[in-house]
């Protein structure tokens, strides 16, 4: 899929994956009232010398972004699963522009590529990708597992309501698995 993988190439000596999440808010800070918080974050598993993290939307994220900062390098990676919501796919644009702006000297790759940043066409484009690829497996009659946030979903598609259209039932499937992730047991 195109962007789902993209690395800010650039960034300062002193940069903290974990102060990203704060671009996404004004004055480069977290909300001082706990409700005022959209976005979140927890420590991921990283590889040796970075430091990584999933950045996720409450109540509107399935699998959140996944961003590591290779302290070797100075560089920011950002990885974007096929089972994204669309409000995944919107944090993530948003999430590398708002570095890119805070870095202006910083360069954003997509494998050899070299982009000024992520548009709102790309971002449109991300969306129908992922949901091209839900419609690709119905379409397969076959079963597959969603890995999401909180919860995995192994579905059988034999097993689905019928839908007017493929892209109805993919559009459905998309919204019950980010709904799913925020559901209480």
């Amino acid at each position: 899929m195109k962007y789902d993988k993209l690395t800010i190439m650039g960034l300062p000596k002193k940069f903290k994956v974990y102060y990203a999440l704060d671009y996404l808010y004004p004055d480069d800070q977290l909300p001082d009232n706990p409700d005022d918080i959209l976005y979140d974050e927890w420590p991921a598993d990283g590889e040796e010398g970075e430091g990584a993290m999933m950045v996720y939307e409450y109540y509107k994220s399935a699998t959140g972004v996944y961003a590591a900062y290779n302290e070797t390098v100075h560089a920011l990676s950002f990885e974007l699963s096929p089972w994204a919501s669309d409000a995944d796919v919107k944090l993530y644009v948003n999430l590398v522009n708002m570095v890119l702006k805070k870095h202006p000297r910083a360069k954003l790759y997509a494998q050899y590529d070299i982009l000024k940043g992520l548009t709102e066409e790309d971002e449109k484009k991300m969306i129908a990708d992922r949901q091209s690829y839900v419609k690709h497996l119905l379409k397969t009659k076959e079963g597959f597992t969603m890995e999401g946030l909180f919860h995995g979903f192994t579905l059988k598609v034999a097993h689905l309501r019928p839908a007017p259209t493929l892209d109805i039932q993919a559009l459905n499937l998309r919204q019950m698995f980010a709904d799913m992730q925020w559901k209480k047991e």
